[in-house]
Order: structure tokens, then C-alpha cells, then sequence
């Protein structure tokens, strides 16, 4: 991961770039991660929906050795503004994104700011510059660092915390980056139900007689295979999703790191294989809204009290979130995608009041239709925007 300089620009440790009152510095050194991470802290101290994330999780992710950043260059900025840090952004060049999808596209994500134009287009700006010299022609986002993770700015649904491994942002973010000339590329969408819900009839019905096929069996999650677990996840991953807008294939290395953060927050009746004349077909994973223990931990820091509340909170944790389904393409046809909607329901029902499905591109007729003939609904809009880049 490349970097530069310090947010605290200490001497000999950052570069800057004036635009305006708007000083730019690229990231550098422990005290300048430092002002990245906590800069949400002082942006969201009034609000009462942001949900703190842990901070060591953060720096984990933003580490030059993290295995997202094999195939990605990347550059993190501070925007400084009267000697206060008032903005980060970081710009990322992902060569496994533009080979699979055949383009020259950089992105943006970890995108915060107060509100002022001077600083956000003094952000963005920074990018797109930074871009254009790696030859690229368009700027994509937000993306935190890439559509595998954290990705979209919510433009409508902010009447409620974001569940576990979402995105939240003010509302005014929407106008700062559209005032920068950005566009709308796509929208993810975000479901909930309230698990007192009755499956439909129809659904029943396909799921009943799937579950009635010899060829077709299913099972949860086996914890104490772990790693072969995770390599048959991955590779219905990287199969079931390769079609999708904005599709990255995750290698070896980054699922497996992903995978060993999500295990101790797993609930195994939550992850659910299908299997057709024995072959892997498809996937269901929910999560618990962990988000619920994270909004109690002071300051995203684990010790000295935080640890005791993640580990006693599980039971008190009332919803969850489905982030990922999917059916091998040849598959398709066989109902499963009921099968799985079913049995989840069925397993969660006895421990969650709520469950989110997200996120689900609005052009997935497959994925959106089912949803709402189950009663859900898209409460929560996230936007990825773009950019065409002018070439100079």
C-alpha cells in the first residue's frame, strides 16, 4: 500500500497540497493512520445512529499487508482546513477490479468530511489527480477499499444504526459528492423483515419440494472444519457472483483473512450450504448485528471494558444480517435460492426479532423480487457514484 506523509505533518513526514484555505497531506507514519482512524470520532460525537467501529479492525484493514492491497495501489489523504483535520479520503487503483471488468477505473472510499464543499472537492479532487497519473479514466465510490468490504454512501434510511459490516454517513455527504460532479452509478439496497412473518405460500411450496429431491441436500456450517469450510465458501463465491456489477474474485489469501475475522462473531444456524448429487451449489451467511455490542464500546477500543461486552453481549443481540447468497449459474433453475430462504428463516426465527438482507444491487431482479413477495422492504438506499476523469 502506497503512503505519504503525516496528518500530523511532522517534520519531514508529509507533502502538501493548497487548495484555497484547504491544505491536502498524504498519509504517513503511526500518528498520521492515527488521525485517519479517529477522525469519525470527532465527525459523529452527536450522533446517535453512528455506530463506533473497532479501531483495531481499522488499522488491520488499512495495513500495507493486508491481502486486499496484493492487487491494489492506493494512496490516503487528510484534508486540513484553519489547522484542523476536517477530512480523509483514500484513492485506490485496483488491477484485479480493471482486468476482470476491462476497465481503467480508480476508486475512492473511506470518504469523510464535515460539511463544506471547499474540503470535499479539495478531497476528491486530490483523487482524481492522483488518479489520472495512473492512467486511469473514471473514479468510482465509495468503496473501503473495494466492493468486497465496506462499500456505498447511504442516501436514504438514516433512521436507524447500520447493521454489522455497513456503512453510515449524514445525510449532507450525498450533496457534497454530487457537488463535486459526481453521478449516480448504482444503488445497493438494503431489506428488512420482521421475522413474525409468515412465508409465503409459494415459496413454501418450491422450497418443500426441492428439500423432497434425492439429488438435493443442505446442511449448516461444520465450525470444526473451518478451513475447509472457508476454501467451499470461497469457491461458491467466486463462481455464484462473477456475472454481478462490480464483482471482485477474492483470492486465496484475502478470504481466508476476511473469514478469520468473521468467525468469532459466526452463528453457525445462520450459514447454510445446498448441495446438489453432491456438489456444491450455493450458500446462505447471516451474522449476528454484532453492531449492537459495538455501539456500547467506548471509544472502538477492546480493552479495558470492551472485550467483556463483546463476549457477554451475544445474547442480547435481537437481529441480523444476511450479507451474501448465492447459486452456482447452472443451478438456478432448482428453487434452491427457496430452499435456503426457507431453512434460514426457520433457524433464525427461534433467536433474531429482525433481519436485514443487504446489500442487493437494484438491477438483481432474482435477488429483489423474492424479497418483497416475503413482505420485506428496501428501508435503506446506498449510492455508488462516478466520475469521467478529463484527460489532460
Amino acid at each position: 500500500m502506497e503512503t505519504q506523509s503525516s496528518s500530523c505533518c511532522a517534520k519531514g513526514q508529509c507533502q502538501s497540497t493548497q487548495t484555497s484555505s484547504v491544505q491536502i497531506r498524504e498519509v504517513d507514519g503511526k500518528k498520521a493512520i492515527a488521525a485517519f482512524v479517529d477522525l469519525p470520532w470527532a465527525l459523529y460525537k452527536n450522533d446517535t445512529n453512528w455506530v463506533p467501529p473497532l479501531k483495531m479492525a481499522v488499522k488491520d484493514l488499512l495495513a500495507p499487508k493486508h491481502p486486499v492491497y496484493e492487487t491494489c495501489d492506493v494512496k490516503l489523504f487528510l484534508a486540513y482546513k484553519n489547522g484542523q483535520c476536517c477530512g480523509r479520503i483514500m484513492g485506490v487503483v485496483n488491477h484485479h477490479h480493471n482486468q476482470f471488468h476491462n476497465e481503467k477505473a480508480a476508486q475512492f472510499g473511506f470518504f469523510e468530511a464535515v460539511n463544506d464543499s471547499e474540503v470535499a472537492n479539495a478531497l476528491l479532487k486530490k483523487v482524481e489527480d492522483w488518479s489520472l497519473a495512473q492512467g486511469m479514466e473514471m473514479v468510482r465510490g465509495p468503496f473501503s477499499p473495494s466492493s468486497n468490504y465496506e462499500c456505498g454512501l447511504l442516501v436514504e434510511g438514516f433512521h436507524d444504526a447500520p447493521q454489522i459490516m455497513m456503512t453510515y454517513n449524514p445525510p449532507y455527504f450525498q450533496n457534497l459528492i454530487e457537488g463535486a460532479d459526481y453521478q449516480k452509478s448504482m444503488d445497493l439496497l438494503a431489506y428488512q423483515f420482521d421475522m413474525s412473518f409468515v412465508m409465503p405460500e409459494k415459496i413454501s411450496k418450491i422450497s418443500k419440494k426441492v428439500e423432497a429431491s434425492a439429488n438435493i441436500t443442505y446442511r449448516t456450517i461444520n465450525m470444526k472444519n473451518w478451513a475447509s469450510e472457508v476454501a467451499l465458501m470461497r469457491e461458491i463465491y467466486n463462481t455464484a457472483w462473477e456475472k454481478n456489477w462490480g464483482f471482485i474474485p477474492m483470492t486465496e489469501d484475502e478470504f481466508a483473512h476476511t473469514a478469520k475475522d468473521l468467525k468469532t462473531v459466526i452463528d453457525p444456524n445462520l450459514v447454510l450450504f445446498v448441495y446438489v448429487k453432491n456438489e456444491p451449489a450455493g450458500f446462505i451467511v447471516g451474522l449476528p448485528d454484532y453492531n449492537q455490542i459495538f455501539k456500547t464500546i467506548p471509544n472502538g477500543k477492546l480493552f479495558p471494558t470492551g472485550l467483556f461486552k463483546l463476549l457477554t453481549g451475544k445474547k442480547k443481540i435481537t437481529r441480523f444480517r444476511v450479507l451474501t447468497m448465492g447459486v452456482k449459474e447452472k443451478f438456478r433453475n432448482l428453487g434452491l435460492a427457496s430452499l435456503m430462504y426457507v431453512k434460514a428463516y426457520e433457524n433464525a426465527r427461534k433467536t433474531y426479532r429482525e433481519c436485514e438482507m443487504s446489500w442487493i444491487l437494484e438491477s438483481n431482479f432474482n435477488m429483489n423480487r423474492p424479497l418483497q413477495l416475503m413482505g420485506a422492504t428496501p428501508y435503506k438506499r446506498y449510492r455508488i457514484f462516478e466520475k469521467v476523469l478529463r484527460v489532460h
